[in-house]
């Protein structure tokens, strides 16, 4: 288990439930003292499931099982402000691995394009399956904060629907209710049957380096009032940019080919990279962290994914830089041999 993560949230939520799932079987507790919290958990850890809250509710702790699931109506706080990143595979199933590279790819450009409004780092996880964010924060659980959230997961969804549609990534806007339950990290998630291509991963989190900031409501009213065109326009979809090349794109060397047009910038973390836009001519701001441009390397047979959190951008994907500059094929290890789509 995570000592540091459920101290953290302790100190914020004040009460934590702890929800273990074994079979059809749910059984659930609320805790308000780690030592209490961290023995359940070793008692439970072995079989099945198990989930935490993650927000603060106005119920007293019983400090062990045999306490009702806590509902929406009891959180007056929200602590926790998470997305959940899940790749397309089939249900009941563990991920494979390149579906969850895929994951937090899409991870990635959910903090990418938040940094960009002024969002702190936030704790960023692997679900065994999938890929987590969690900000943390402090906001009273009102009307005005589910509307808020409401529209912000909504136009997250929309602004970054086409990448997430060239990952094979899901994007949960469900995540958002005030006594949602959330994976433990640290403990295994069993997840359907384990295979050797799928198998059962620990749950695991990286917090913040330096401390872990709150967003403020004040960024959080900026984003949603950014993101709130992309809610409420009658959109036109940027059209697939149609691509011509011979080259199987699974096997582009992203970096070599952004290099080559003097593109590249340095090399980030887990096969991401710092570009420049080829579009940059058309941006009306520019990044102070220089990270507002950004490509993956490519993961099993996905293609590599490009991202740029300028508006001027929105919806502009691989497809759309290999249809500006071409010459990709001659950065790509083998042809393409089936018939290409778009």
């Amino acid at each position: 288990m995570s000592t540091e993560y459920l101290r953290q949230l302790l100190q914020d939520a004040h009460v934590v439930e702890l929800r273990h799932q074994h079979g059809e079987r749910w059984a659930s507790g609320t805790f308000s003292n780690l030592a209490d919290l961290e023995r359940a958990i070793r008692e439970r850890q072995a079989v099945g499931n198990l989930y935490t809250s993650l927000n603060r509710p106005d119920v007293k702790a019983r400090n062990g099982f045999s306490a009702r699931p806590l509902r929406d109506e009891d959180m007056t706080t929200i602590c926790r402000i998470v997305f959940d990143l899940d790749p397309k595979r089939p249900a009941g199933t563990a991920s494979t691995e390149p579906e969850l590279q895929a994951a937090t790819k899409a991870r990635d450009l959910v903090v990418c394009l938040l940094s960009t409004h002024g969002w702190p780092t936030p704790a960023t996880a692997i679900s065994g399956n999938g890929a987590h964010v969690v900000y943390r924060t402090l906001l009273v659980n009102s009307l005005v904060w589910r509307q808020s959230a409401a529209a912000l997961y909504a136009g997250l969804r929309l602004r970054l629907a086409a990448e997430m549609e060239d990952l094979g990534v899901d994007f949960d806007t469900t995540v958002r209710n005030p006594a949602r339950i959330w994976r433990l990290y640290g403990t295994e998630n069993r997840k359907g049957e384990a295979t050797a291509d799928r198998p059962h991963r620990q749950a695991t989190i990286r917090l913040p380096a330096g401390g872990w900031q709150t967003v403020k409501a004040a960024v959080i009213e900026r984003t949603v009032a950014a993101l709130t065109p992309v809610v409420t326009r009658v959109r036109q979809a940027r059209p697939h940019a149609p691509v011509d090349g011979q080259g199987d794109y699974a096997t582009l060397d992203i970096v070599s080919w952004f290099a080559a047009h003097g593109a590249y910038r340095r090399p980030l973390v887990d096969g991401k990279h710092a570009v420049t836009c080829p579009w940059s001519h058309e941006h009306s701001t520019t990044s102070q962290s220089g990270t507002d441009s950004v490509i993956w390397e490519s993961a099993g047979d996905r293609w590599p994914t490009f991202h740029c959190s300028h508006s001027h951008c929105d919806g502009r994907t691989l497809r759309d830089v290999l249809a500006l500059w071409g010459g990709a094929d001659p950065f790509c290890t083998r042809i393409w041999e089936g018939r290409r789509n778009g």
